[in-house]
C-alpha cells in the first residue's frame, strides 16, 4: 500500500482584503496539492478525508474536498499519468525478473572482441563487459609510474578536485571544489597520502588538465576499432587519485569506455532496470550511499542487484549508458575513460532532467 504523503497544515491564510481567517474554514493550496496527490496515487477517500479531520478541516469540508477533486479532469489527467508511470515500472519488473534467469556473471570478461562482435553482442545491447587484452600494447602501460609522471609533466599546472572530505554533496558540487597545483606536487600528494578521498583528478577537470597532460597522452593508443580517435579532443579523460577515492552511485548519460592503467578499483554494477528502486533523487544520482547502504530509510533497495567487479591494470571496461555505478580505488590509480565510440553515442540532446529528479 503507498504511504499517504502528508503536507505541513498552515494554521491560517491572509487574503488580499487583508482578512485572516483559520485554515479549517477552507482548504489551502498546499492541502490541495496533497489531496490530488494521493488521489492520483489511488489512496483511499476516506484515510484522505481522516487525515484532514486530524489536522482541523472539518469533516464535511474535507469529504466535499475529497469527492470534487476526485471528479476533477486535472487530477483525472495525473491519475493517467501515474498509471503510466505504473506500466513502466512494470516492464522494468519485468527486466530485473529476467536478469535473474541469467546463469552468468552481468559483467563477463572477453578477449579479442572484434569491434563486430562488441557492436552486436554488447553496444547495442546495452550489456557490460570487460575485454582483457587490447592495453597491452600501449606504451603507458609499462612506462607510467611516479618517476616517469613527475620528470615528464611534473611542471605543469593542472586541476584537481580537492577537499571532498568536508562535502557530503562533493560530486554534485564539483565544480567547488576545483583547485590548481603542480603537477609534481600532485603526485607526490597521492604517492604518500595513503587512504583518502580529499582530492581527486577527475573526469570534471579534463578540460583544463589535456592540454597540460598532452605529453602522457602521446603514450596511449586510441583504440580505433571500437573508438573514432579523430573525435578523441574532449571526450577523452584522464582520472588520477590515491587509494580511498569514491565516485558515488550514478549513471552516466553516454556509453563509455574505462581503461586501467594503474592500481586496481571496484566497481559495483547496478542495470537500468533498477531505476525504480535505487532513489534517483536528483539528476543522475541516487541518495544511497553504496558503502553504508540504509535499508530502514530506503527500503526498496534491499531488491536492488549489485554486481562488483575489480578492474586490473590492463582491463578495459565497458559502462553502457544508463548503467548505474559506484567506483572506490582500491590503490593508486590512473583511470583513462571514452566516449569517442565509432557509433552513435548521443543520448544527452533527449535527456530533460539536469538538475532534477
Amino acid at each position: 500500500m503507498v504511504t499517504i504523503y502528508r503536507s505541513r497544515r498552515p494554521t491560517t491564510q491572509t487574503f488580499s482584503t487583508g482578512v485572516t481567517i483559520p485554515t479549517h474554514n477552507f482548504i489551502a493550496d498546499t492541502w490541495k496539492q496533497w489531496i490530488a496527490t494521493n488521489i492520483a496515487l489511488d489512496q483511499p477517500p476516506d484515510g484522505l478525508v481522516k487525515v484532514l479531520s486530524e489536522n482541523g478541516f472539518s469533516v464535511d469540508l474535507a469529504r466535499l474536498e475529497v469527492e470534487t477533486a476526485s471528479i476533477h479532469p486535472y487530477v483525472a489527467a495525473a491519475r493517467s499519468l501515474v498509471r503510466q508511470l505504473h506500466k513502466k515500472d512494470w516492464f522494468f519488473h519485468l527486466q530485473r525478473e529476467l536478469e535473474q534467469t541469467s546463469c552468468g556473471p552481468l559483467v563477463p570478461r572477453k578477449s579479442r572482441l572484434s569491434s563486430d562482435e562488441f557492436l552486436t553482442e554488447y553496444y547495442s545491447q546495452n550489456r557490460p563487459v570487460i575485454i582483457t587484452d587490447v592495453l597491452s600494447r600501449w606504451p603507458a602501460m609499462s612506462k607510467w609510474n611516479r618517476e616517469y609522471f613527475q620528470s615528464t609533466a611534473g611542471s605543469q599546472l593542472v586541476e584537481i578536485q580537492a577537499g571532498r572530505n568536508r562535502d557530503p554533496r562533493y560530486e554534485i558540487n564539483s565544480a567547488q571544489h576545483k583547485q590548481m597545483i603542480s603537477f609534481q606536487e600532485y603526485v607526490r600528494l597521492i604517492y604518500d597520502a595513503g587512504q583518502t578521498n580529499d582530492y581527486y583528478m577527475t573526469a570534471n577537470n579534463s578540460g583544463v588538465n589535456e592540454a597540460a597532460l598532452a605529453a602522457l597522452w602521446q603514450d596511449v593508443d586510441f583504440l580505433p576499432e571500437y573508438l573514432a580517435p579523430e573525435h578523441r579532443h574532449g571526450r577523452s579523460f584522464f582520472w588520477m587519485g590515491p587509494a580511498g577515492t569514491v565516485t558515488p552511485v550514478h549513471h552516466d548519460l553516454t556509453n563509455n569506455f574505462m581503461a586501467q592503467v594503474i592500481g586496481r578499483k571496484l566497481v559495483k554494477l547496478i542495470s537500468p532496470a533498477h531505476l525504480p528502486l535505487v532513489y534517483n533523487d536528483f539528476h543522475c544520482y541516487s541518495a544511497v550511499d553504496l558503502n553504508n547502504i540504509d535499508c530502514a530509510r530506503y527500503p526498496l533497495f534491499k531488491h536492488v542487484r549489485i554486481e562488483e567487479v575489480v578492474l586490473e591494470p590492463g582491463d578495459l571496461l565497458f559502462l553502457p549508458v544508463g548503467w548505474w555505478h559506484h567506483v572506490t580505488s582500491l590503490d593508486v590509480t590512473v583511470t583513462l575513460t571514452f566516449t569517442n565510440f565509432r557509433w552513435n553515442n548521443d543520448f544527452t540532446s533527449f535527456y530533460k532532467t539536469y538538475g532534477v529528479i
